[in-house]
């Protein structure tokens, strides 16, 4: 939750996150950098507050959804760095938790899952230190552990952190949500991997209806899913349909990503038809 308040800069500085935050949901990540850079900007260059580190935080986040990685990164270690100023115990503890988490899954972006494994771990071991094992931020981290255990190969303790976060996240959020989303389909991905094609094919429908209920039909995340369906159609000769699927989620990148976008190039290649289909997921 942010602290912005009092002054008009930081009454300012709150509108543009709240903004941001707002154009971040729906997909528009340059709009959302602009304006966190811009609520910045409106407070002062103190590395001791609290507001401006967590919206370091959250501008990091976006430039990670955005394919700036390198930014994003300096982004979390500024943040990471002048925490232990600006906030104590338990805080401190969630804070440093988030910061962890977020470096994992840049370099689960990456693809560097090792270093991804580390920060992952290290993240979800702070968080148990100040939270319940059944609260949504470590379903969160499960979530996220799961997907960088899934880049190792480690399926059977990849499947165990999804189901974990799962079951948290539909105790917490009832049938239908966004993260709800994200979890079937990364273990969608997991069981095509493993063999599992028509559990695969059904959490991936499950995903693809509750994304574009709650997303819209141009949402980044919603061709995220697109693709992997479309893999999954594929590797199953059911190639007009998984022709489909594959350059819906090429047009909805190429529009809202741009062609230069990790995620872009990704399905762009996947229509080339250059890789193994189990190795072409996107999570």
């Amino acid at each position: 939750m942010s602290l912005i308040e009092g002054d008009h800069n930081r009454r300012r500085a709150a509108e543009y996150a709240h903004l941001a935050r707002r154009h971040s949901a729906k997909g528009d990540y340059g709009a959302a950098e602009s304006s966190f850079r811009q609520a910045l900007q409106l407070l002062r260059n103190d590395t001791t507050d609290p507001d401006r580190l967590a919206l370091w935080n959250e501008l990091g986040m976006v430039l990670k959804y955005s394919g700036k990685y390198d930014e994003a990164e300096g982004c979390y270690r500024l943040a990471l760095r002048h925490g232990c100023k600006c906030f104590r115990g338990a805080e401190q503890q969630f804070f440093r938790a988030n910061l962890y988490h977020n470096l994992g899954g840049l370099e689960h972006s990456r693809e560097r899952f090792t270093r991804a494994i580390k920060y992952a771990r290290k993240g979800l071991e702070l968080r148990l230190e100040c939270c319940a094992s059944d609260t949504l931020a470590v379903a969160r981290d499960r979530s996220a552990l799961g997907a960088i255990l899934h880049g190792l190969c480690k399926y059977a303790d990849s499947e165990r952190n999804y189901v974990h976060a799962l079951r948290i996240y539909r105790r917490e959020y009832g049938p239908r949500h966004q993260q709800i989303a994200i979890v079937l389909n990364n273990l969608a991905a997991l069981c095509h991997v493993t063999g599992r094609p028509k559990r695969a094919e059904h959490y991936y429908r499950a995903a693809l209806r509750m994304k574009r209920r709650l997303l819209g039909r141009s949402h980044p995340d919603l061709a995220v899913t697109m693709n992997n369906l479309a893999l999954l159609l594929d590797s199953q000769d059911r190639t007009r349909a998984a022709r489909s699927w594959m350059w819906k989620a090429r047009s909805i990148l190429e529009s809202t990503l741009g062609s230069s976008h990790p995620s872009t190039i990704c399905v762009q290649q996947n229509c080339r038809r250059t890789s193994n289909p189990c190795d072409r997921t996107c999570k």
